[in-house]
């Protein structure tokens, strides 16, 4: 299969830009390049793999966390600052589209169409795409899907998997229904996947009985943390804390944690994990 080709610049073009910048201190020349680089290490990434835009990138770069990378707080921070600072700096020097590729006369037109935001956002990237590869609209089909989908996986920090790519074909086909000036081919959207439901007795007795023990708090009188008394949540309150708990659980299995790791609620709600688990829950059902 032939390598994905990159839309616009890469990191590693505002690399060789910033290293011959005369207008430049020395200093903040060599601290940008460390940035990018270290950046770019932090996330497995390779420059030249990566676009030149901070729109791209800027959700990946805030999402990275001292404890995760293995670095010290506050110089993640300033690497996370400095590698944006370098970037708005290349983007100014070479003129480059804040968004992306700008749209072509036709998708430019039916994007003003699109009465929905979040439609156009959903859609956007897929235009871009089609605009700097010179296809029409009447000219997307499953295969030029196929190709945006493969761009979204190796060259940015977007999800490429099925619900993304449901997520992009349903907004599409609703254009398709309520636009008259769209064009007619729908796109296939991938189906829901039926969930074999991990039973709750499959978990670890240990974690089950803690908590038992956690929401039993709830029943008692307690006080919070200005200490101000809290009266005892209602029985339908407390069966819906537990039904939340136990669907967490049985999502991190499905997203590969292995079940017997799951023995305490600490396990269970490991910052990494909470995190993983909500980004999968909203990339399958967030609008």
């Amino acid at each position: 299969m032939t390598e994905t080709t990159m839309l616009g610049p890469s990191i590693a073009d505002a690399l060789k830009a910033i290293e011959i910048a005369v207008d430049l201190p020395t200093t903040r020349r060599s601290q940008w390049c460390c940035s990018l680089r270290q950046t770019c290490a932090y996330l497995n990434w390779q420059s030249e793999r990566v676009p030149a835009r901070w729109s791209a990138i800027k959700n990946a770069v805030h999402d990275l966390h001292a404890a995760r990378v293995g670095a010290n707080p506050k110089t993640l921070a300033n690497h996370k600052s400095n590698a944006r600072t370098a970037i708005q700096w290349f983007e100014k020097e070479k003129d480059v589209p804040k968004w992306g590729t700008p749209l072509t006369a036709p998708w430019a037109l039916l994007r003003r169409l699109i009465p929905d935001r979040n439609r156009r956002q959903r859609l956007s990237g897929l235009m871009r795409h089609c605009s700097a590869r010179a296809i029409d609209p009447a000219g997307v089909t499953e295969e030029v899907l196929d190709e945006y989908m493969r761009y979204r996986a190796e060259l940015t920090a977007l999800a490429a998997d099925a619900a993304a790519r449901r997520k992009i074909a349903r907004a599409w086909n609703a254009c398709v229904e309520g636009i008259k000036q769209w064009p007619r081919s729908r796109l296939i959207e991938p189906p829901v996947k039926a969930l074999a439901e991990t039973a709750w007795e499959s978990f670890a007795k240990s974690l089950r009985e803690e908590i038992e023990r956690y929401l039993a708090g709830f029943k008692k009188i307690r006080r919070g943390v200005s200490g101000k008394r809290i009266r005892p949540c209602k029985e339908s309150t407390i069966n819906t804390r537990r039904r939340e708990l136990q669907a967490f659980a049985r999502m991190a299995v499905r997203l590969g944690q292995p079940i017997e790791g799951l023995a305490s609620l600490e396990a269970l709600l490991d910052p990494a994990l909470v995190e993983e688990v909500l980004n999968a829950y909203w990339e399958e059902n967030g609008e």
